[in-house]
């Protein structure tokens, strides 16, 4: 990998927790040495992720709704493929050891930094730059994305590489762990909170030994209770999920975006056209907003049918079931980290994905895009260095 590449995924994790224009900058120019890189030969098309063409498939059905729905002249108005680019790009590299450990770091770094500065703005007055990273209406840390569900999108993936990689590759990651839960808690996001959890319960049926199992669990029932103690709104938070009163908003749009689905089965409304079938219900109270179905499962079957649904649902499914098999087959710990790291991180979306549309939040899917890139980057460089053994290099 070439220097200018390496510094571009380093800024890359640092745009990370920024705007998103951030990301589209240094994306936009890592395209630009890509394309040079390619001219040149310096990177071959035979390292071109075949699997990135489920992407493809994925778009094309949604431009087909979409055009179907109101004319082909609005198909580039269909939003998330530019999200999807870096893994493409990214895995065209091969990424030394050291350099992945570097991103990781930085990282963790960027994301700690912006957990500290939110939390200053809250507790301490601090003046924010650019814009505050606390959304006014709950006080629930927003940072730079505009809503706090995509940032607890962005901070769950982060705290589940985060702990993978204390766990499998090196203790000290978990340095990290206390100041990125915390970004996690203060975002407020139950959907979120229930992902981590489950991945959480992943990790400790992947344990052999009962002694790590009732260590883990007792580490754990320790944090909550400390979070419990210290954030006295959480529990209520978590308590209100199961309050029907509480989400009579949320109950009115699975019914009203099951009842489009019902209407229009095959083809849906049209890729990103729900937010008009949902005006009118805004209108009458139902509702108090059109921006999604406030689930990716729904918010899919409504607006691109049981097909868009199914291609949806199934590259998720396939990078999991990926990610979960490099795992099993590596014994190499920062490998083993990263991909598991991965693999739960997809378990996460799918979890909080029964109520969040996390698939149309443009920052989550730049994240985690981002970060199979590297590991596919990584990954690269064993299939290279088992090539020239094979050769007797």
């Amino acid at each position: 990998m070439n220097k200018p590449v390496q510094y571009l995924l380093y800024a890359f994790a640092v745009a990370t927790v920024l705007a998103m224009s951030a990301t589209t900058i240094v994306l936009g120019l890592l395209l630009i040495v890509f394309v040079s890189d390619l001219w040149r030969k310096n990177i071959g098309k035979e390292d071109f992720k075949k699997d990135s063409l489920l992407y493809v498939a994925l778009y094309a059905w949604k431009a087909f709704t979409r055009a179907l729905a109101t004319s082909v002249r609005d198909i580039p108005k269909i939003k998330g493929v530019w999200d999807r680019v870096p893994y493409v790009v990214i895995g065209f590299y091969k990424i030394h050891r050291d350099a992945v450990i570097r991103i990781v770091h930085i990282l963790f770094i960027a994301n700690a930094l912006i957990v500290l500065y939110a939390l200053g703005q809250k507790f301490l007055e601090i003046p924010s730059l650019y814009k505050p990273l606390i959304y006014e209406e709950s006080g629930r840390i927003s940072g730079y994305f505009g809503h706090p569900n995509q940032y607890g999108g962005c901070i769950a993936i982060i705290v589940i590489l985060n702990i993978c990689l204390g766990l499998y590759q090196d203790r000290k990651f978990f340095l990290y762990t206390p100041v990125l839960l915390a970004g996690l808690v203060f975002s407020g996001s139950r959907s979120y909170y229930l992902g981590v959890f489950v991945c959480f319960v992943v990790l400790l049926l992947l344990s052999k030994s009962f002694k790590t199992i009732a260590k883990y669990s007792a580490t754990a029932i320790l944090v909550i209770a400390v979070i419990t103690l210290t954030v006295p709104w959480f529990s209520q938070r978590v308590s209100d999920s199961f309050s029907l009163e509480k989400n009579v908003y949320r109950l009115n749009f699975w019914k009203i975006s099951w009842n489009t689905f019902l209407e229009h089965p095959v083809t849906g409304v049209g890729s990103g056209m729900l937010p008009k079938y949902l005006a009118p219900y805004e209108e009458q109270g139902l509702i108090d907003n059109t921006a999604h179905a406030h689930s990716l499962y729904l918010h899919e079957l409504a607006e691109d049918g049981v097909p868009g649904f199914i291609l949806v649902i199934g590259v998720h499914i396939y990078f999991l079931v990926k990610y979960a098999k490099v795992f099993r087959a590596s014994s190499e710990p920062l490998l083993k980290a990263f991909s598991l790291g991965v693999a739960l991180s997809y378990v996460n979306l799918l979890v909080a994905g029964i109520f969040e549309n996390n698939f149309g939040a443009a920052i989550v899917a730049m994240n985690i895009n981002f970060l199979m890139g590297v590991l596919e980057g990584y990954r690269s460089m064993g299939d290279a260095a088992d090539k020239l053994i094979a050769h007797g290099s």
